[in-house]
């Protein structure tokens, strides 16, 4: 996935930073920008170990193209599509060929931990 990309580093950190916070504080338009950043990025590599990632980003952009259209997100597909994404960059993260990125990965995940804590919390108060 990441292999000393310095592209794909500066998106990380790029993310990192943006969604490092309250999601209100982040624009939907943002955040559907930065899924198309990765989506590119995911297929330029094209690999089997970003495939799975790629196929939820896709499916967490069409849900929240929707909930912007509409003005009614769906909290509980959007926790769990984060949660996919979570496992699913842990497992790129384990793998011998992100070893040099380990820093990067690790913040990567925090940022999805907290992303899906906020949206989990949104459940709550539906």
């Amino acid at each position: 996935m990441i292999a000393k990309d310095q592209n794909q580093i500066s998106l990380v950190g790029q993310t990192v930073n943006t969604f490092d916070g309250a999601v209100t504080e982040t624009t939907t338009t943002d955040g559907l920008s930065f899924i198309d950043k990765w989506l590119n990025r995911l297929d330029e590599a094209s690999d089997e170990a970003t495939d799975d990632i790629a196929e939820t980003l896709e499916r967490l952009r069409a849900e929240i193209d929707t909930a912007q259209h509409y003005n009614r997100p769906d909290n509980q597909e959007i926790a769990s599509l984060l949660q996919d994404l979570i496992e699913q960059t842990r497992n790129v993260a384990a793998t011998p060929e992100a070893i040099t990125e380990q820093t990067e990965l690790s913040q990567l995940i925090a940022v999805l931990e907290n992303l899906h804590r906020q949206a989990t919390s949104r459940i709550d108060q539906d």
